[in-house]
């Protein structure tokens, strides 16, 4: 369940990225800190499910989603250059 909610609900491409995500944590906690490593994945896990409901996926979207905005109001609030007719 740990996998989805940080990789992002609803598609297996969130579930990888989570399964990958939280394996890795649990590889570097359990060499350098391994008493913490349970508590570690609880606070992640509270932190997703607080921050990033739709998981690291979710987010990503939200800032492509947002990137193309900005991009296409930026490029409609430039003037159009005008060609001098001499």
């Amino acid at each position: 369940m740990i996998w989805v909610a940080v990789g992002g609900r609803g598609t297996l491409v969130g579930a990888a990225l989570g399964a990958l995500i939280v394996n890795f944590a649990k590889t570097w906690f359990t060499g350098a800190l391994p008493e913490y490593w349970l508590f570690a994945l609880g606070l992640l896990f509270v932190l997703v499910t607080l921050f990033l409901p739709k998981g690291v996926l979710g987010f990503i979207d939200k800032l492509r989603r947002k990137q193309a905005t900005s991009d296409i109001a930026g490029n409609g609030a430039q003037p159009a250059a005008k060609a001098s007719g001499g």
